[in-house]
């Protein structure tokens, strides 16, 4: 059985989407062949086995049941190249969160496989209808929709909602970021970004800040895992990205760069840029005598 390609990163050039056969795109496989080769088969529009970035983009609806309880779906993270899929049945899954996040026009999401499904990370203005939980099953928990709007979090003391954009909102107006890696606030917060004092990061102060370290100390040891949040910080222009093991950081949210520090980014293969975007590096050791190669978006 075929495997299906899923191309997932521009080309170096600066190019959004090129032929599957370009050497200068990056293509990850989605081995769960059993399962995924089915799946995605309705998204491989020109038939050659390969799903591209923009076939991704065009998809508006997935069902990923396919292969019924032999496919368990433990890892999601393929979902963020899908941004406008409209409806999407999550399959047979054990995991109790799944983000939805990158898909801002969900109008349906079944979860009639998902037994153990508690949470619904979702974006927009406007939450997803959930289907396929029985009514009179008892032995199910009630799916709780989270909204994520880069804001601070619904309960948070001194928040109110504000329906029209989704969003949790302060009374004064501004909004706390909900920080995906926990360990970039604690380092936000060790920098003297959180400029109020009042324990979280706001979008205002992220925006005001030109310079942050996520270097570890031995009174202060943190593994970067995601650095998602970056997005929130348009206007760094000096970055220490500390201590990670992740292969890939995307720095495209931050256009004003002057000086890039990845010296302690050992596993590092892919740094991701804002087009036209030259910052100073420092590089770190080569991964298996590879530099880690850069991508302009």
């Amino acid at each position: 059985m075929k495997r299906m390609i899923l191309c997932v990163a521009v080309a170096i050039t600066g190019m959004v989407s090129a032929p599957a056969q370009n050497a200068n795109n990056t293509f990850i496989k989605i081995e769960e062949e059993n399962m995924f080769s089915k799946c995605f088969a309705p998204c491989d529009t020109n038939g050659d086995g390969i799903v591209t970035y923009a076939e991704a983009e065009a998809t508006t609806v997935l069902g990923l049941e396919t292969g019924g309880r032999l496919n368990i779906i433990e890892d999601y993270s393929f979902l963020k190249y899908f941004p406008n899929l409209e409806a999407i049945s999550v399959g047979n899954t054990t995991v109790e969160e799944i983000d939805l996040s990158h898909q801002t026009k969900l109008k349906v999401v079944n979860v009639t496989n998902a037994l153990w499904l508690k949470k619904i990370i979702v974006s927009g203005k406007e939450a997803p209808e959930v289907t396929g939980v029985p009514e009179n099953d008892s032995t199910r928990s009630k799916v709780e929709i989270v909204m994520k709007n880069g804001c601070c979090k619904e309960k948070t003391e001194g928040c109110c909602k504000d329906k029209s954009d989704g969003c949790c909102k302060k009374k004064d107006g501004s909004q706390n970021i909900v920080f995906q890696d926990e360990s970039i606030k604690a380092f936000c917060l060790r920098n003297k970004v959180d400029t109020n004092k009042d324990g979280e990061i706001s979008l205002d102060e992220a925006k005001a800040t030109t310079k942050l370290s996520l270097m570890n100390f031995k009174s202060f040891m943190r593994t970067i895992k995601s650095y998602e949040d970056l997005q929130f910080f348009p206007n760094l222009e000096y970055f220490d990205a500390g201590m990670t093991y992740a292969e890939t950081i995307d720095l495209s949210g931050c256009p004003k760069l002057k000086e890039l520090d990845l010296s302690d980014c050992r596993m590092l293969k892919t740094i991701v840029l804002a087009k036209g975007c030259k910052p100073e590096m420092k590089y770190p050791v080569a991964y298996k005598g590879e530099k880690a190669k850069i991508v302009y978006k």
